[in-house]
């Protein structure tokens, strides 16, 4: 039987992690398609068929984008999905929730006929704690008739170049057919690599990025925010106003509204986090949380002013204290342990407090 595990990280093809994934005999090009992910098991706990979202199990109390209701009802899919989990035990599904009434992600050009679908694109074997080869697992769900709900292999190509795999990108159009659109992007997996910092990982290529990264730098920029606008791509800003969506069950982003544009720029940080590990060795930590703040600040949508740099810091301060631990940046531990200090009464400060206070007690070295 099996329990939950959140999906893993797909990390960016052009990042240190993916390097010498494209130099390989096989290398499985799929679709990357914009939805929520999710899974569905056989819980060992419980022994029953379950259901989970990217980072929790869910229920009828706790939902997401109604993707526990539609499981949990007896459509054609569910029906074969749960027919596969009974039957294999030790197997986790992974894929693409798109929605039960509308598109759950930022991107809602897809084929109305895709909406209520779980498109598939991984399964996991929880007795070899591995993925199951690309080939390997779509020919075992093919054969319970799950063949319909994959996400679409584009290409197997043989040690491609980065730039095989963004012409393959560029000609996605997964769900998107006949309409002249392509894809988010796509999704290189190569079966049994293990990147040299010793686990197993994807690659991808977000199209919306490539096209920040073709823009020349300007010398004269720090490179804080250099790291921002190339992480942090409006497509990836407009997915985490879905998720906030998603999780308040709202229909529209009320930019006036301290508790969305929160939820936002803190989504926006832990993205920021997952996406770019390494990025703290390039620049000051408080430096780079400027400059995330500046853009969601700067949105056209935009209307209201959201929250004070104190405030965001308070919701972020655990995720940003262990980033700037590991990257020893000991200006930022400083003003953060000053923070604090300043906010155990749960007082917000403000930003001219806050550094004042910060320099007192730290005689001026901050």
């Amino acid at each position: 039987m099996s329990d939950y595990k959140k999906y893993t990280h797909v990390e960016r093809l052009s990042s240190e992690a993916c390097d010498g994934l494209l130099d390989n005999d096989t290398v499985y090009v799929t679709a990357k398609v914009d939805g929520s992910n999710g899974c569905v098991f056989w819980d060992s706990s419980s022994d029953c068929f379950a259901v989970g979202s990217r980072n929790n199990l869910l229920s009828d109390k706790e939902d997401n984008g109604f993707f526990y209701a539609w499981a949990m009802s007896d459509g054609t899919e569910q029906q074969l999905l749960k027919k596969y989990c009974e039957e294999n035990q030790n197997k986790i599904v992974y894929g693409e929730w798109m929605g039960r009434d509308s598109f759950i992600g930022a991107f809602k050009h897809y084929a109305k006929t895709s909406k209520a679908t779980f498109f598939i694109f991984d399964v996991y074997d929880c007795d070899t704690k591995q993925y199951l080869p690309e080939m390997q697992w779509r020919q075992e769900l093919a054969s319970y008739g799950l063949d319909a709900y994959f996400v679409k292999l584009l290409a197997t190509l043989n040690h491609p170049t980065f730039e095989d795999v963004l012409s393959v990108a560029k000609s996605n159009d997964f769900l998107l057919e006949g309409t002249g659109l392509v894809g988010e992007g796509v999704v290189c997996k190569v079966p049994g690599f293990v990147s040299k910092f010793g686990n197993a990982v994807y690659g991808k290529i977000v199209l919306d990025e490539f096209k920040k990264q073709k823009k020349p730098p300007l010398v004269s920029e720090p490179v804080e925010p250099q790291i921002v606008e190339t992480y942090m791509t409006d497509s990836e800003i407009d997915k985490s106003v879905a998720k906030v969506l998603s999780i308040l069950g709202a229909e529209a982003f009320d930019a006036s509204s301290h508790k969305m544009m929160g939820m936002l720029q803190s989504l926006c940080w832990k993205d920021l986090l997952e996406e770019c590990p390494n990025w703290a060795r390039s620049g000051s930590c408080s430096l780079i949380l400027n400059a995330l703040l500046i853009k969601t600040a700067r949105r056209p949508w935009r209307a209201g002013r959201g929250i004070s740099r104190a405030s965001f810091f308070v919701r972020v301060r655990p995720s940003l204290y262990r980033a700037c631990f590991r990257a020893r940046c000991q200006p930022c531990l400083l003003r953060l342990r000053a923070l604090l200090i300043l906010c155990a009464d749960q007082q917000l400060p403000s930003l001219s407090r806050f550094l004042q206070a910060t320099r007192q007690i730290y005689g001026g070295r901050v």
